[in-house]
């Protein structure tokens, strides 16, 4: 999965974008997210990750709180995006479609903050 910023070049930049995935990623990045809604996990860093291949230095944290706060920039090209239990199952629903195959487009994940979150299987929306 590359994980990129693209900070200008649409009228829905900036937005951080992951794209050119498998299914098997698309699956395993679901499941990060039902571990922060379930508290299994209070923060991970996505950039890391096995299979993840930031672009351009790219770096995205995930965390959890008791609110959405969205998406913020810490630095250039470093992101954290903050969010509820509630708001790491919605981001889980919004994945399953492209963990089973079933999804060949894109999709928003996060339109609160600095930056958007972009899931798109071949970059594009």
């Amino acid at each position: 999965m590359k994980l990129e910023f693209l900070e200008y070049g649409s009228p829905d930049c900036p937005l951080v974008r992951l794209y050119e995935f498998t299914s098997q990623e698309a699956y395993d990045f679901r499941r990060i997210a039902l571990q922060l809604a379930r508290g299994r996990e209070h923060t991970v860093f996505l950039n890391e990750r096995p299979g993840t291949v930031p672009i351009g230095g790219c770096e995205l944290t995930l965390q959890k709180e008791n609110k959405d706060r969205g998406v913020s920039e810490i630095s250039s090209a470093k992101f954290k995006w903050v969010l509820s239990q509630n708001g790491w199952l919605q981001v889980a629903h919004l994945i399953r479609p492209f963990s089973r195959g079933a999804s060949t487009s894109w999709q928003w994940l996060s339109e609160k903050g600095q930056a958007r979150i972009l899931l798109s299987c071949d970059g594009g929306w």
